[in-house]
């Protein structure tokens, strides 16, 4: 068989072909062997937050100084409520106070313990006051610890007077006012405020179903695709995303399956609510 190179000399040689045309058939297989173009998909979506944490009182209370303002960005442990706490102060001093007086009669029994003990070895005292002068050193350790104990719940209410922080985000507006007393009703009615986590960040998007088959379905070689945004303006995001979450159903009535990719948000340029588009590269293999 004669090959196709073979053919294209003898027709240049004879002429019949301009040298241009044997270029064209030289390069046209190398062209055919090329990858195809990765395939470029595109959804709404809307930005949401990663997480929503719901600051709440945990023990009643005269609200007495709110330390933030609503729309601030606050860090993981900042001080955002403070209650009075002059009761709870007292309840420790007391529990305290308490505690070095088990303490105190902890080593005495301790001491009077080893007087027994000594004179036992001698046989000054019997076994029933030995026995006895150790039972009087178990009571007086277990009071130190339950006093122990006490000085602990005392300083866990003095904490929970000061509201923290749970994680870092925008904390929105304060429900109550200070010098308001928050009782057991209201903690479990309310909240007093909110933050959500800006950074990371989410978008939701619906993948529609004549996609989703066309594809062979979003998340079955995850190394295939690439997630990056364009905002309203139409500005590219300079971050790219990865899916965190998808739907495991359709939606009846859009037929449509709902997709989570998370995107690094350092500057916070993006703010839930805001709508957006949601580009997948696919790159065929």
């Amino acid at each position: 068989m004669i090959s196709m190179e073979t053919v294209s000399a003898r027709l240049l040689a004879l002429g019949i072909i301009p040298a241009l045309t044997l270029a064209c058939l030289i390069i046209q297989p190398a062209a055919a062997q090329q990858q195809p173009a990765p395939d470029v998909l595109e959804y709404k979506g809307t930005v949401a937050a990663a997480r929503e944490v719901e600051v709440a009182p945990r023990l009643d209370g005269l609200l007495s100084k709110i330390h933030f303002t609503a729309g601030q960005f606050v860090r993981e442990g900042d001080l955002l409520f403070e209650f009075r706490s002059k009761d709870r102060e007292l309840a420790l001093a007391l529990a305290q106070a308490s505690l070095k007086q088990a303490e105190a009669q902890l080593r005495l029994a301790e001491v009077n313990l080893k007087n027994a003990q000594t004179l036992r070895t001698r046989n000054v005292t019997s076994e029933v006051q030995l026995l006895e002068a150790e039972a009087q050193r178990d009571i007086a350790a277990a009071r130190a610890e339950e006093a122990r104990t006490n000085v602990q719940l005392a300083e866990l209410a003095l904490s929970d007077m000061s509201l923290h922080a749970p994680i870092s985000g925008l904390i929105s507006r304060p429900s109550v006012k200070e010098g308001v007393y928050i009782t057991q009703e209201a903690r479990d009615e309310s909240r007093l405020a909110t933050i959500v986590q800006l950074d990371p960040i989410r978008v939701i998007s619906q993948a529609p179903a004549a996609l989703y088959f066309q594809r062979g379905g979003i998340v079955r070689n995850p190394e295939q695709f690439e997630f990056s945004l364009v905002l309203p303006t139409g500005e590219t995001y300079p971050h790219k995303g990865r899916p965190v979450a998808a739907s495991y159903e359709f939606n009846p009535d859009t037929q449509t399956t709902q997709l989570t990719v998370e995107f690094p948000n350092p500057d916070h340029l993006l703010r839930p609510g805001l709508a957006v588009t949601l580009r997948l590269l696919v790159r065929v293999e």
